[in-house]
């Protein structure tokens, strides 16, 4: 790796040029500059693997249900899914919950100021920690997320893996050296939005960069190889039935295991299948992984495909007629619910799941059900 930043004095340079573009050119987020560190705690953990566009009307709408750390704490794990719900990643709110309720409980309702408190904390990693402590309240801790680590590998023209443990390492290290001591959480910032509006992974926009007579990859040509990102492992593919069980008007609902995937969400039964049974659905498939009695026939409804971080899933819905409420037989539910169609938006039914009550098959199949029972 070249050097390019040699000594404090170009990194106050370096600080100073990106303060300035970034007092010119900042997004106006509603969590900027608001001197309540409870926002700032709220929208990093609604940014955890999201964008801020799609951030942005859930950190609205938890602010106005939980104004502040004390009502968060206070509120209920499913009235929390239920709003979190389409957001994804659904084991950020359960921590966020914890974590409130630890930061009321234990430390008085103020979020501990010390690193290793702060990391003591569910859901809370160095980034979030960083993130924290320093916007709000500026304390010297570099802030590392994935425009950062493009940022600053562009910078100082490092060409190794950022997947690799050493390299983010060494990126971090980098972009500690950078932080200015009296504006650590602005130039936090900063960074993170140079690498969102200028610093972008394709096109970017290098002419607009504050910092472009000090980086590296723009001075060699390099900005279209750095960062070096290897393959992400591979998606595990699953495959599902899904049992949408009809009863007097009403659906049989259950809620998933507080651990593992989509924990304490809630669904309409699956059984676990592999790729050929999915795509030769026969007539009138049986819900062979319950132990189920009075079934009428069942139609099916074509595949769906949702795409969660680690897993491949396609799932065929089967629309099941039943001539008498039944109690389902599993290990795996925690709960199970008779819900009308309407009624599923009162908890928090995962986004996969939603995705069958907008088909127009579900809708046709539905108002058979309802002409049926008048």
């Amino acid at each position: 790796m070249k050097k390019i930043i040699q000594n404090s004095t170009e990194s106050a340079a370096v600080s100073r040029a990106l303060l300035l573009w970034f007092k010119a050119n900042r997004r106006v987020l509603p969590w900027r500059n608001t001197g309540n560190w409870y926002h700032v705690f709220l929208s990093e953990f609604l940014l955890q693997q999201t964008q801020v566009a799609q951030a942005l009307p859930y950190f609205t709408k938890l602010v106005h249900l939980f104004p502040d750390i004390v009502s968060l704490a206070a509120a209920s794990e499913d009235d929390l899914l239920q709003n979190w719900s389409g957001l994804g990643y659904y084991s950020r709110a359960r921590n966020l919950l914890k974590a409130a309720r630890i930061i009321v409980n234990d430390f008085n309702g103020q979020f501990p100021q010390e690193f290793r408190q702060a990391l003591s904390l569910p859901g809370i990693g160095p980034y979030t920690a960083a993130a924290v402590l320093s916007i709000a309240f500026n304390k010297p801790y570099a802030v590392v997320d994935g425009n950062v680590m493009r940022v600053i590998s562009r910078l100082f023209g490092i060409s190794h893996d950022i997947r690799l443990s050493t390299t983010q390492k060494q990126i971090r290290q980098l972009a500690q050296s950078l932080l200015p001591p009296n504006a650590p959480g602005t130039f936090n910032e900063a960074l993170m939005e140079l690498g969102a509006l200028i610093c972008l992974p394709n096109a970017p926009q290098c002419a607009q960069c504050p910092l472009k007579t000090k980086c590296i990859a723009f001075k060699e040509n390099r900005i279209s190889q750095i960062p070096l990102k290897s393959s992400p492992r591979a998606k595990k593919h699953l495959y599902h039935f899904v049992y949408l069980m009809a009863w007097e008007g009403h659906i049989l609902t259950v809620q998933r295991p507080r651990k593992g995937l989509l924990a304490g969400m809630w669904e309409f039964p699956v059984c676990n299948v592999d790729a050929q049974q999915l795509t030769k659905v026969s007539p009138s498939p049986t819900p062979s992984c319950f132990d189920i009695e009075r079934v009428t026939p069942v139609s099916a409804l074509p595949i769906f495909k949702h795409l969660y971080s680690h897993i491949a899933l396609q799932f065929r819905p089967l629309l099941v007629t039943l001539s008498a409420p039944i109690t389902l037989k599993s290990d795996f539910y925690l709960r199970q619910k008779w819900l009308s169609p309407h009624e599923m938006f009162s908890v928090a039914l995962h986004n996969a799941h939603k995705k069958i009550l907008q088909h127009p098959k579900f809708k046709i199949w539905w108002q058979k059900q309802k002409s049926e029972r008048t």
